[in-house]
């Protein structure tokens, strides 16, 4: 008669170690989801003068200029680059929200943030449904970032992560001209945007 062979048992040590290498790799799939979402926000683009909801709120870009030289009155801020200004306004369409970040993309793709050395009142600020604020963004960008550009809006709301949608509007940057660039506050708008 011959003998079953007997099947060993896998260690305790063994148990514990593939326990927490499934833990581990479930908490990794979970972080990455958040970190890096497989799904982008719904792109809207429009032109200038062009109102568009790219939830939770509605912007209209009205137009973008350029100068070596930024001002706000008292000093002047010079830059290796050049100085642009986008002329924006904003409503959130139906709870508190705020414009998150703006950038400008240029036409080889380099993507250049608002700027963190002038104050920019339209990003950040939380905006109340449907009272529409206008002012303009500053971006400092190299010199050679004329011509054609666009701007990139991301707006934000409470409890989300991945922002719905981004709003995409293309601009003519011109040449900057020889006065100093005295960014438009933020205000109240006297229209709808």
């Amino acid at each position: 008669m011959a003998r079953h062979a007997r099947r060993r048992r896998p260690s305790t040590i063994g148990l514990v170690a593939m326990t927490l290498l499934a833990v581990a790799a479930g908490a990794l799939a979970s972080e990455a989801e958040s970190r890096w979402p497989v799904n982008g926000p719904f792109v809207r683009a429009g032109a200038v003068g062009t109102a568009l909801d790219v939830e939770p709120v509605r912007v209209t870009v009205h137009g973008v200029r350029a100068a070596t030289v930024l001002s706000d009155g008292l000093d002047d801020l010079d830059s290796a680059g050049i100085w642009i200004a986008v002329d924006v306004s904003a409503a959130a369409l139906t709870e508190p929200a705020t414009i998150a970040e703006m950038a400008l993309r240029a036409a080889d793709g380099r993507e250049f943030r608002q700027t963190d050395r002038a104050p920019n009142p339209m990003v950040g600020g939380e905006f109340d449904p449907l009272i529409t604020e206008r002012g303009e963004v500053v971006f400092e960008v190299p010199g050679d970032v004329v011509g054609e550009v666009v701007l990139v809006i991301s707006p934000d709301a409470p409890r989300r992560t991945v922002p719905r949608a981004a709003a995409e509007v293309p601009l003519t940057v011109e040449a900057p001209g020889p006065d100093p660039l005295v960014p438009r506050a933020r205000e109240l708008a006297t229209e709808d945007p």
